[in-house]
């Protein structure tokens, strides 16, 4: 789950360019930093200076290491320049960064039989915990967000249960909380700490980045909460579901069952749209704008945010109802085995 923040109000296009950032487009962020410096307000020209210093010139010239230091500083950086490159050439790097992990490891780890194979991806997630582990940490392990390996890394955690109402539906996932986090990922690394995972779930638990929450908040029991919850639930009902049908659920529920946050929220689906992205977020937020735009408006893609602004809160609430309720049925119908069905 990508958290959102707060937006400038100016005339600089930071909704763009933090849409650019999410996506991993780096070299246009930087090409709209450029082309619109005249428009920036200080605070805004302090951004542009820090991302140049990350990501215009050969190398990174940031304090990002500095201020994440730590035990596991020398697999940072080993991730920080895997992010950097993929960002700025647009290419695959992901078996540059399997060879690089797999001699980081074996080093550590092992003798040098083999010297020259790559291990498999369930091999560099024992050996990536173990040292996360050893380093007095926790870790998702080897995977990633989107299209792009990721490294969450935190210090401590605690477990809780929560019961909650899932639209007439009763769950009780275990909860949990994460705090004292070293790296936050790739979407940390890319908007400057702006923009980052608040959360995930898995067939066990949902895990929370506590410390972004106000726990008694709709931000956190709708946009967090729900959304993970539904998740929670999905990956048992449809378990070979694709990220972007996850996310386009999730999305409904947070749509359904949000007030307060309803118009913020569906601003920022509407900002970070992108059909034809690799980011599941992305492609999900399309789909979610682009049925309910049908379901409400009856066109294709209303992307006005004051044209929604103007519709009821709970007509938007019953219509991502039943577009959800439609995609359950469709997905009951397809089988349990459903991969995908909301990308033609």
């Amino acid at each position: 789950m990508s958290l959102p923040q707060q937006s400038s109000n100016n005339n600089f296009n930071a909704r763009k360019f933090y849409s650019l950032t999410l996506n991993g487009d780096i070299p246009e962020a930087l090409q709209l930093l450029s082309t619109e410096q005249s428009l920036m307000n200080e605070n805004e020209l302090k951004i542009k200076n820090e991302f140049e210093k990350r990501f215009a010139g050969a190398e990174d010239e940031s304090d990002f290491l500095i201020r994440k230091n730590s035990g596991i500083n020398d697999l940072l950086l080993i991730y920080r320049d895997y992010w950097r490159g993929s960002f700025i050439s647009g290419q695959n790097n992901d078996t540059a960064l399997k060879k690089e992990l797999t001699h980081f490891f074996r080093n550590l780890y092992t003798s040098n039989d083999y010297a020259e194979s790559t291990f498999e991806d369930d091999t560099l997630d024992i050996f990536l915990k173990r040292y996360v582990n050893e380093n007095g940490l926790k870790t998702t392990g080897f995977g990633k967000t989107g299209k792009f390996y990721d490294l969450l890394v935190w210090k401590d955690e605690h477990d809780t249960t929560y019961e909650f109402d899932l639209n007439g539906r009763k769950i009780s996932p275990r909860v949990v909380f994460m705090t004292g986090f070293v790296t936050l990922g790739w979407e940390e690394y890319a908007t400057l700490g702006r923009h980052y995972p608040g959360g995930w779930a898995t067939k066990e638990a949902i895990y929370c980045v506590k410390d972004v929450y106000d726990l008694n908040s709709e931000n956190f029991l709708v946009s967090y909460l729900a959304h993970e919850g539904q998740h929670f639930e999905d990956y048992k009902l449809f378990p070979k579901l694709s990220g972007t049908d996850l996310e386009y659920r999730a999305k409904l529920v947070e749509l359904s069952m949000a007030s307060e946050t309803l118009i913020r929220t569906l601003t920022f689906f509407i900002n970070n749209a992108d059909y034809e992205s690799d980011n599941a977020h992305s492609v999900a937020n399309y789909c979610v704008i682009r049925d309910l735009s049908e379901e409400i408006f009856e066109t294709e893609f209303v992307n006005d945010s004051e044209k929604w602004s103007v519709v009821s809160l709970k007509s938007i609430n019953k219509a991502s109802v039943k577009l959800l309720e439609k995609n359950t049925e469709d997905l009951m119908n397809a089988g349990s085995e459903v991969v995908s069905i909301i990308k033609p």
